[in-house]
């Protein structure tokens, strides 16, 4: 498990003000889980997934993990080398992957018979596929996904839900993600944690107790409703006018 604890960041603006974008953030991401934050645009999410891989430093408060535990972060825009193979943006910055390791990951991403492609031509989603391909392939502890369902069709989105799921599923890979979406957090996630407020705090965190075989397309069930509501009951508490998406 790893643990938030009190996390703030501060920035200065254009004008050289101090600006804090959010504060004493906690929360704890569950071993083999897909954990959700969901928040809406500007308070802080990338940052926050940044911080918590290690590749921008807070403001105060600390994050507790294993000393040797590895956390990836994938962007919102998926990244790829346009001149580097399938194969080989998989292995890039990697010393030592069998052969073996790699065809299971190609097919775990379902990227079997592209291995030798190029994706400078290709989708946001098969860029996706390389970029999570290329993060289990460092055996992390954590990946941390920010967002980035927001440029792919309406197809490739609900492709990729699966993907993710499938993922965690057969691998036990921990996954934390970051969206303004309703519906894919909902569908995604066993723990989600809403952020907002001016500077953004967690407002709240639940459990999501659905069918592990829910149906994206059943977005309508009682059930689905339910989480859809809480959520946004919980976001008017806080600020009516920020805006969350709720379909996919």
């Amino acid at each position: 498990m790893i643990e938030i604890n009190n996390l703030s960041k501060i920035y200065s603006d254009q004008f050289g003000n101090k600006v804090k974008l959010f504060e004493d953030i906690s929360f704890q991401i569950e071993d083999e889980k897909i954990t959700t934050v969901i928040a809406p645009v500007g308070s802080g999410k990338s940052s926050l997934l940044k911080i918590i891989s290690g590749l921008e430093k807070q403001s105060s408060g600390d994050i507790k993990k294993d000393s040797d535990s590895k956390i990836i972060y994938i962007p919102s825009d998926p990244s790829s080398f346009p001149w580097l193979s399938v194969r080989e943006n998989i292995l890039y910055g990697l010393d030592k992957v069998n052969k073996e390791s790699i065809n299971t990951l190609v097919n775990l991403v379902e990227l079997e018979g592209y291995e030798d492609h190029y994706a400078d031509n290709k989708s946001i989603g098969f860029r996706f596929r390389i970029s999570l391909a290329r993060s289990l392939a460092q055996n992390p502890h954590c990946i941390c996904i920010d967002e980035p369902f927001c440029r792919m069709d309406q197809l490739t989105k609900i492709e990729i839900y699966q993907l993710i799921r499938k993922v965690n599923k057969e691998t036990n890979q921990t996954i934390l993600l970051a969206t303004t979406n309703i519906t894919e957090a909902i569908y995604l996630s066993k723990k989600i944690y809403l952020m907002g407020g001016e500077p953004a705090k967690i407002i709240t965190g639940f459990k999501i107790d659905l069918p592990s075989a829910q149906d994206i397309f059943n977005i309508s069930s009682n059930e689905f409703n339910y989480y859809i509501n809480e959520v946004e009951n919980n976001f008017k508490k806080v600020d009516s006018k920020k805006v969350l998406f709720k379909s996919i």
